[in-house]
C-alpha cells in the first residue's frame, strides 16, 4: 500500500534548498502522479535522481530547474 504524502510535507518540500534531495513518493504527490509514472520518469531521465544507501532520491534543484523550461519560464 503507497503512503501518503501529507499536506505538511509537501509545503516543507517547497521551502527545501536546491541542494535537498527528497524521496521519489514525495515529488510523485508534488505533481499527482502515480508510483509507476513517477518511476517511469525516473528511468526514462524526466526527474534526475541520486541513488545511495539503497534509496533513490530526486535533486531538488535540478527537478525545479527542469519544471522551469519545460513551463517555459
Amino acid at each position: 500500500m503507497l503512503k501518503k504524502v501529507s499536506p505538511e510535507r509537501l509545503r516543507e518540500i517547497q521551502e527545501l534548498p536546491d541542494g535537498a534531495r527528497v524521496r521519489v513518493r514525495e515529488i510523485a504527490a508534488l505533481e499527482d502522479v502515480s508510483m509507476s509514472t513517477a518511476w517511469r520518469r525516473v528511468r526514462d531521465g524526466d526527474w534526475p535522481v541520486v541513488r545511495f544507501g539503497g534509496t533513490t532520491r530526486v535533486l531538488l534543484g535540478a527537478y525545479r530547474r527542469k519544471q522551469q523550461v519545460a513551463d517555459g519560464d
